[in-house]
């Protein structure tokens, strides 16, 4: 009979979710293994909204893993000929809101109104978000300009130096939380996962989409927070296999202590809410912790219930 010692109770509790959703996309679909392939966007919107997008462009201007304003420093065109800020364009605006633009070598390249730059919420103010509070006058300021049409601070006087400050819609967010989903690439790793699902465990195409979205969704969200909620395990546990975190842990306690009985009760409700035979929900529940069971020395074809 398999006993599970504490070891394998702890390595369970850890790689529940974390090993499942990250190892499952390690391979394009598989079931883990490898490097993972989950997409990283480095930037957010001032809402937290993920934006599908390399480079700091205005709106997308906050750092995704810490929430915070991104810095001159992170452009694009920052120290690309070794000089740092000195090697991007810089406005200067006077009292009327009226500014020169200049390029990296300090020629005049255009005079433009306050009103022609991302981010113009009116008067003289320049911000992101809806209220004023994230609002700056930019009258009589200097502000370095990114290849991208992002401002930043040049102002040493002011506590936001070197800050970016302008989004390119004020008045609304520029994606839907975690926007980076819904990106090509993305598409292409939930649609293998979810061949994957439907060849080995006999999934039907639904359903097999479905988990395969639920797992890129953690996996994005973990790679772009750095950080997993008890939230994020208990919605991702349950929209993989249909069944509440907090039972499966219970199960799995009982089996340790060689009550099979729970964890057959789990996998029927699994299999009838993921349209599996118990047979077949057994299987994709062995499977998906193969790499999991493995690294603490166990042969997951010795795990029965």
């Amino acid at each position: 009979m398999f006993s599970m010692n504490s070891k394998l109770k702890g390595a369970l509790q850890l790689s529940l979710v974390s090993a499942l959703a990250l190892g499952f996309f390690g391979c394009g679909g598989g079931g883990g293994g490898g490097s993972t392939n989950v997409l990283y966007y480095p930037f957010e919107t001032v809402y937290g909204d993920i934006c599908k997008t390399y480079e700091p462009t205005p709106g997308c201007t906050f750092d995704a893993t810490t929430g915070t304003r991104i810095t001159v420093s992170r452009d694009t065109h920052y120290d690309r000929y070794g000089y740092g800020s000195d090697d991007m364009w810089f406005v200067e605006f006077d009292q009327y809101g009226e500014a020169v633009v200049y390029d990296q070598n300090m020629k005049v390249q255009r005079y433009a109104d306050v009103s022609e730059f991302a981010g113009y919420v009116g008067g003289y103010q320049i911000g992101v978000g809806t209220s004023g509070l994230f609002w700056e006058d930019i009258r009589n300021g200097a502000y370095w300009l990114g290849k991208n049409g992002v401002l930043y601070s040049a102002n040493l006087i002011e506590s936001n130096f070197g800050q970016a400050i302008n989004n390119k819609n004020a008045a609304k967010a520029t994606d839907t939380n975690f926007a980076a989903l819904n990106s090509d690439a993305n598409r292409v790793l939930v649609a293998k996962g979810a061949e994957k699902l439907m060849k080995e465990y006999g999934f039907k195409k639904a359903q097999a989409t479905a988990v395969a979205s639920v797992l890129n969704n953690f996996a994005v969200t973990t790679a772009t927070r750095g950080k997993v909620t008890t939230k994020d395990i208990d919605v991702t546990f349950k929209g993989a296999f249909g069944v509440p975190f907090s039972d499966a842990l219970t199960a799995v306690n009982k089996l340790r202590e060689g009550d099979k009985s729970s964890m057959r009760e789990l996998t029927n409700r699994s299999a009838s809410a993921l349209g599996l035979k118990p047979h077949q929900a057994q299987q994709f529940i062995k499977g998906m912790y193969k790499k999991a069971l493995t690294q603490w020395g166990y042969d997951v074809e010795t795990v029965s219930w």
